[in-house]
Order: C-alpha cells, then sequence, then structure tokens
C-alpha cells in the first residue's frame, strides 16, 4: 500500500473541483505543505551540498536523469542544479539556512516552495496517462528516473517515485491548466472506484499526515 502524501487547505477550490474522480486504475492529488527548495553551484560547488545534505543524512546528488530517497527527494534538474522536495519542514530550513545565498562562494539554496503545485499520481493507470501527457524522450523506464519536462506544453518536473506512483511539480499559475489536460488524458483509463479515495485510507497514512502537520 502506497503511503498517500498528505493534502490539506489552502487549495484553490476550483482547482480541487476540475480533479480527476478517483479510480481503481489513478488518483490524482494536490499536495500541499510540500517544499520545493533548488540547490544550485558553480563549477567547484558541487562537494559544498554534497557535504550539507550529508550533514542532514541526505545524498548522495543523484545522477542526470535520477531521483532518489523517501521524503526527502533529490532530484537532478541540471549540470548545476538539484532539487529537494520535503514534508519535512524541520530538515528543509536547515538546508536552506546551511546554503542560504551568500553563506557558500560557490553554492547556494532557493526556496520555491510557494511557486510551485506538486500533483501525486497514483495508481497502475499512470502507465497509461504519463504517455499522453509527457515528453517522449521522458517517459521513465524505471522508478527512480525523472527531471525537467513539459507536460504538453508547460515546463514541469517529474519525479517517478515507483511503477504507480509519480510526483508533479508545475509553475503555480499553470496548475488549473495541468489538471485540465491530467483529466483529458485519464478520462478512459479507469472507472471510479476505491483503492486511493479517502474511505480507503489506512492507518499509515493518517499517522504519516498527523506527524506532517506537526512540522
Amino acid at each position: 500500500m502506497v503511503d498517500r502524501l498528505p493534502t490539506s487547505s489552502p487549495i484553490d477550490e476550483a482547482l480541487r473541483a476540475s480533479l480527476p474522480a478517483p479510480s481503481a486504475a489513478l488518483t490524482v492529488r494536490v499536495v500541499e505543505g510540500l517544499r520545493v527548495l533548488v540547490l544550485r553551484h558553480l563549477t567547484g560547488g558541487a562537494a559544498t551540498i554534497e557535504t550539507v545534505l550529508a550533514d542532514h543524512g541526505l545524498g548522495p546528488l543523484p545522477k542526470p536523469g535520477a531521483c532518489h530517497g523517501g521524503d526527502p527527494w533529490l532530484l537532478w534538474a541540471g549540470p548545476a542544479e538539484y532539487l529537494l522536495l520535503a514534508t519535512k519542514g524541520a530538515v528543509a530550513d536547515s538546508v536552506l539556512h546551511a546554503l542560504a545565498p551568500g553563506r557558500e562562494a560557490l553554492s547556494c539554496a532557493l526556496d520555491q516552495s510557494a511557486a510551485c503545485l506538486v500533483l501525486e499520481l497514483l495508481g497502475h493507470g499512470l502507465a497509461d496517462v504519463l504517455p499522453r501527457l509527457l515528453d517522449a524522450s521522458a517517459i521513465p523506464q524505471s522508478a527512480g528516473q525523472g527531471g525537467r519536462t513539459r507536460l504538453v506544453d508547460i515546463p514541469v518536473v517529474h519525479l517517478h517515485l515507483k511503477s504507480d506512483r509519480s510526483l508533479l511539480a508545475v509553475d503555480r499559475t499553470y496548475g488549473g491548466y495541468a489538471v485540465q489536460w491530467i483529466r483529458e488524458a485519464s478520462k478512459d483509463v479507469a472507472s471510479p472506484s476505491w483503492p486511493y479515495s479517502d474511505a480507503g485510507r489506512d492507518a499509515s497514512s493518517d499517522c504519516f499526515a498527523t506527524t506532517n502537520s506537526r512540522q
């Protein structure tokens, strides 16, 4: 059973209403409270980022086209850029403090959480939906892959965590547009049913959400 990421207000009610109905094949959720940090470096600065991450029990830095971790997650986003996504606010704040702009000469961390809308896609129908949305070159062949790509015609960051679980991070201003395309792409994937509906919420998910709310 996949532990759902916590979802809560504040999110735009129109956006919530436009999400595809949960089904046996696919459930789409808006993840609120997920911290998104951009870790950037100049030549020679990657080692500093690795040291800071290691001090927080994270790392190593992912290779091109890869992502890893289990909250927090690390993603390769370019030759001199990585993303850190975390529901644990204390970890994100500590990394942000250690790599605050100006603290290190060749590396820094920027908080882009407020500008990002993160969508969690769960279910076996993910394999059918992703090819309808992403660039053909960005379709993951296995879990642990990800990077910057395009969802139809808008930029998006994709983390393929498991065969039936992905995160999509998009500029918040494009959130409604992204959800519309996901809804269209998933129309004929399956009929409404259980397993990730609120009725199927398990104890581990409740515990996870409660833990996150205390961060």
